[in-house]
C-alpha cells in the first residue's frame, strides 16, 4: 500500500520524554546540534506531536535551553526561520549541520496549488490577516467568521491558486504539522505533567520484552486520551535517575519495556532508543 502523503496527525497525541544530559556528554556545541537533530528527525518521521525534555542533572540546566532551541528551530519552515530566529543566536551556531525535518507543512516540493503550509501572521487589519508563507511576499488572507488570529501567530493556509496567490486560512487536524517543544526542570517535575489521562511508557533494559507487552500497550492506548514514552541518560537508566530524585520508576510509569532485547552493544544511546522504540511502537499503535 502506497504511503499516504501528506500524512494526518495521530488520532491521539504521542509525545516523548528525552533528559538534557544526553547533551551535556558531547564536547561541543558542534556534536549537541548532531545529536539533537537525531532526535527531531525521529519525531518527525514517526509524527510524535510533543518532546518533553527534562533536566535530569544540575550541569544540564543549559543544554536543555540549547536542546529545546534546536528542537524548536527544526520544526520551524525554513522560509520563516530568519524572521523568528536571529543570525546571532549562539545556540544555533551550529543549525547548518541539522537534517532538514521536510513535515508536510513546510513547503516541500512547493508551492503547488492545494498545498497546506504554515504561515507567520505578521499583522491583522479587521477580518484579513498579513501573513508570511514563503511565497515571495506577504499575502492577505481573509479570516473565518468568529476566527482571531495575532501578530506573530502561526497558522495553517491552504494555497487556492498562485496565479494570483490566493490562501485560504484552514483549521488544523488534517495533516500532522510537526511537534512541539516543553522543558522540564526534573524528572519529578514532568513525572506531574504526565500523569492525568496519559498512558506512560517507560523505556529499559531491565523491562518487559516488547513484544511480550504489545497487547497491554495497545490496551492502554485505547483507554487514554495520550500516550508518552519516557527515556533515560547516557549516564543513568530512568530507574537510578527517578531513584535520586525520591521516586519509583513503577509510580511513574504505567509499564516498562524493553524496545532492544539482545542489544548486541554494552550500551544504547539515547537517540538510537528513540529510533528505536518509536519504530516499534509505530507498528502497534493505531493511525
Amino acid at each position: 500500500m502506497a504511503a499516504e502523503w501528506p500524512p494526518p496527525p495521530r488520532p491521539k497525541p504521542l509525545e516523548i520524554a528525552v533528559p538534557a544530559s544526553m547533551l551535556t556528554i558531547e564536547p561541543s556545541l558542534e556534536l549537541k546540534t548532531l545529536k539533537a537533530g537525531i532526535v527531531g528527525r525521529a519525531a518527525g518521521a514517526f509524527r510524535v506531536d510533543k518532546i518533553h525534555v527534562y533536566i535530569d542533572r544540575a550541569e544540564a540546566w543549559d543544554d536543555a535551553e540549547t536542546f529545546k532551541r534546536i528542537l524548536e528551530y527544526m520544526a520551524t519552515p525554513p522560509y520563516l526561520r530568519k524572521r523568528l530566529y536571529p543570525g546571532s543566536d549562539p545556540r544555533l551556531r551550529y543549525a547548518g549541520v541539522l537534517p532538514p525535518l521536510q513535515l508536510p507543512t513546510h513547503g516541500v516540493g512547493g508551492p503547488k496549488e492545494g498545498e497546506v503550509r504554515e504561515a507567520l501572521v505578521l499583522r491583522r487589519r479587521g477580518r484579513v490577516a498579513v501573513v508570511d508563507a514563503g511565497l515571495g511576499k506577504p499575502v492577505e488572507v481573509d479570516l473565518p467568521e468568529g476566527v482571531r488570529v495575532e501578530r506573530g501567530e502561526r497558522i495553517l493556509v491552504k494555497i487556492v491558486s498562485l496565479q494570483p496567490v490566493i490562501l485560504d486560512m484552514v483549521e488544523p487536524g488534517g495533516v500532522y504539522r510537526g511537534y512541539t517543544v516543553e522543558k522540564h526542570d526534573s524528572l519529578s517535575a514532568l513525572a506531574r505533567r504526565v500523569s492525568r489521562g496519559y498512558y506512560r511508557i517507560a523505556t529499559s533494559r531491565q523491562g518487559r520484552l516488547y513484544l511480550d507487552a504489545l497487547e497491554e500497550i495497545r490496551r492502554g492506548w485505547g483507554e487514554r486520551e495520550r500516550i508518552v514514552i519516557l527515556f533515560g541518560s547516557p549516564r543513568e537508566g530512568l530507574r537510578e535517575i527517578a531513584e535520586r530524585e525520591g521516586l519509583s520508576l513503577d509510580d511513574i510509569a504505567d509499564i516498562v519495556v524493553n524496545t532492544v532485547p539482545r542489544q548486541g552493544t554494552l550500551t544504547i544511546r539515547t537517540e538510537e532508543a528513540v529510533w528505536a522504540s518509536l519504530a516499534a511502537l509505530n507498528q502497534a499503535l493505531p493511525g
